[in-house]
C-alpha cells in the first residue's frame, strides 16, 4: 500500500548518509536525483509509523498510563534510577540529561522533515512532469513540516505563552537539508511565527485535495485542523475556531462505539476493533504500532477520575483484561488494553475527534456554553451507553466536562501531554498529576520542569545553540 516509497530508495540512498550527528539520523549527501515530479510524489507516500511516533514517556509522565508490562512497585523500590523510574516517581534529583543520549521522537521527527518536506519543497519547482500535482505536493509538504515542528516544540519546550514566548527557548525550525548547516534554536514565538508560515504556504497553493488518495497523505482536513491546533494553542479561540469549522466541511465523522455493545440484553460487548488506516474520522493516521496500546495499562487516576460510568470500551467490551493487567503492572485493580492488532488506534496524527474537542474548548472560552457543550455532546454519545447529555452554564463547568472527555478521548496518544501542558501554562485550568502506588502519592505539579523533555545528547553535542529548555 503506502510502501511504494520503495521504488526511490536508490535514490534516497545516493542522496543521504545515516547520522546522529546534527538535529535528524539520516543526512543528505551527494547528487539530488529526485528531479521528477513522480519521484517526489512516493517520496510523500510516508509511513507515519514507529519509534518516531512513540509518546508512551509523555503519557506515562501524566499518569495516563504505566511502563508497559512492567512490576510498578518494583521500579519504585529497586535500585536502578532509570527514566522509567523518574517517570513513575517524578524524582527531579535523577539526571534525565545524561540518560538521554538519543531521543527516536526527536531525530525521527525532524527526519521527516529533512528527508521528505524540506526535499520535495526544494526540488518541486524545477521537477519534470505534472506541473499541478507539483503544487499539490508542495503544500503537503508545508503542512508535513509544520506539524512535525509542531509535535518538537511542544515537547522539548514551555507550552505557548504569549506573554513569555519571545523569551522561552524553542527548537531549531529547520527548513533546509544542507549537510553544512547548524541550525540555531529559535524562540518559541519564532517557530509559531514559522508554523502559521508554513500552514498558510500551504493552503495558500489551493491545491491540497479534499479527500487525499489515503489517510497518511495530506488533504485540506488535515490542514485547516493543523492551523486550528496551533492558534488554539497561542489561545486564538476565534480563528483556531474558523479554522475547525472548515476543517468539518472536509470530514465530520467521528468513530462510533455504539456498534460494540451487545445486541443481546446483558451479554458481553464485541470485541473493539479499528482499521487503521482506512478509518472513515482519520485525518492523518499515524501511529507507534499497529497493535498500540494493547499490553499497556491505563493508571488507577485514570480509572477513578475520568472515565465516566458506562464508558463503552471500558465498561460494555472484553478490551481490559483485569486479570493480565494486575499480574504485569503489580498494582490490584489495573486493567490491561488487550485488542491484538483488531483496534489500531490513531495515536500520533489526527481525527476528527480533534475537531470537536477543539470546537468545544474554543467555543466554552468565546462564552457560547451550550454550543461548546453540545460538541462535547457528539463525542460522548458515541462512547457512553446509556447516554445523558452534560449541560453546563458556566465556563469553568464546561472545560470540567470538556477536560474529563479530552482525557479520555485522547488517552494513549500525544494529545493529553500537549493539553495538560498547554492548560497548565495558561493558570486558568491547571492540573496537578497525582500517582498513587503501594499507599504513597507522588505528584507532577503544573509548573514542574518535567513538562519539558531534554534534548538528547547527540543533538547538544552537534549543535551549541541547543541549550537545554529548562
Amino acid at each position: 500500500m503506502i510502501k511504494n516509497i520503495s521504488v526511490v530508495i536508490i535514490a534516497i540512498g545516493m542522496m543521504f548518509i545515516a547520522s546522529c550527528s546534527k538535529y535528524t539520523d539520516i543526512t543528505p549527501k551527494g547528487k539530488n536525483l529526485l528531479n521528477r515530479i513522480v519521484d517526489l510524489d512516493l517520496l510523500l507516500n510516508y509511513d507515519y509509523a514507529g519509534n518516531k511516533f512513540n509518546f508512551m514517556n509523555e503519557s506515562i509522565l501524566i499518569n495516563d498510563m504505566y511502563p508497559q508490562a512492567v512490576n510498578v512497585p518494583n521500579i519504585i523500590n529497586g535500585t536502578a534510577r532509570d527514566l522509567n523510574y523518574l517517570y513513575v516517581t517524578y524524582d527531579t534529583t535523577v539526571d534525565r540529561i545524561s540518560l538521554t543520549t538519543t531521543d527516536p521522537v526527536y531525530q525521527g521527527l525532524y527526519s521527516v522533515i529533512a528527508n521528505v518536506s524540506n526535499i520535495v519543497i526544494a526540488n518541486v519547482d524545477n521537477a519534470s512532469g505534472d506541473k499541478i500535482k507539483g503544487k499539490q505536493l508542495k503544500a503537503e509538504a508545508y503542512i508535513l513540516r509544520a506539524y512535525m515542528h509542531y509535535l518538537l516544540v511542544n515537547i522539548f519546550a514551555k507550552a505557548y505563552d504569549p506573554a513569555s514566548a519571545s523569551k522561552d527557548g524553542g527548537i531549531p525550525y529547520v527548513t533546509d537539508f544542507d549537510l553544512g548547516k547548524v541550525n540555531a534554536k529559535v524562540s518559541v514565538e519564532e517557530v509559531y511565527k514559522n508554523l502559521l508560515a508554513d500552514i498558510d504556504a500551504g493552503l495558500t497553493l489551493n491545491s491540497l485535495p479534499d479527500k487525499p488518495q489515503n489517510s497518511m497523505r495530506i488533504g485540506n482536513g488535515f490542514a485547516y485542523a493543523v492551523k486550528a491546533r496551533i492558534l488554539l494553542s497561542m489561545r486564538n479561540y476565534t480563528d483556531a475556531l474558523t479554522a475547525v469549522e472548515k476543517a468539518l466541511t472536509y470530514n465530520n465523522v467521528l468513530e462510533d462505539h455504539r456498534p460494540f455493545l451487545s445486541t443481546k440484553s446483558g451479554g458481553q460487548g464485541l470485541p473493539v476493533s479499528r482499521d487503521g488506516l482506512n478509518a472513515p474520522d482519520n485525518l492523518l493516521y499515524a501511529y507507534y504500532g499497529k497493535s498500540f496500546p494493547t499490553t499497556f495499562s491505563p493508571s488507577l487516576e485514570i480509572l477513578s477520575n475520568y472515565y465516566e460510568p458506562g464508558n463503552i470500551i471500558k465498561d460494555s467490551t472484553p478490551t481490559y483484561n483485569y486479570l493480565y493487567g494486575q499480574i504485569l503492572s503489580g498494582i490490584p485493580g489495573v486493567p490491561m488494553f488487550l485488542s491484538v492488532g483488531a483496534y489500531q488506534q490513531n495515536s500520533a496524527g489526527m481525527t476528527v475527534s480533534d475537531l470537536y474537542l477543539m470546537k468545544a474548548e474554543c467555543l466554552i472560552r468565546l462564552g457560547n456554553f451550550s454550543e461548546g457543550m453540545d460538541a462535547v455532546n457528539e463525542v460522548r454519545k458515541r462512547r457512553i451507553y446509556p447516554f445523558t447529555p452534560k449541560s453546563a452554564n458556566n465556563e469553568a463547568d464546561a472545560m470540567n466536562y470538556l477536560q474529563k472527555t479530552d482525557r479520555i478521548e485522547f488517552l494513549y496518544t500525544w494529545r493529553n501531554f500537549v493539553d495538560l501542558k498547554r492548560w497548565n501554562a495558561e493558570g486558568k485550568y491547571k492540573v496537578t498529576v497525582t500517582r498513587t502506588v503501594s499507599g504513597k502519592t507522588y505528584t507532577l505539579s503544573p509548573g514542574s520542569s518535567l513538562w519539558i523533555f531534554p534534548f538528547p545528547k547527540n543533538a547538544t553535542d552537534y549543535n551549541p545553540s541547543l541549550k537545554q529548555n529548562f
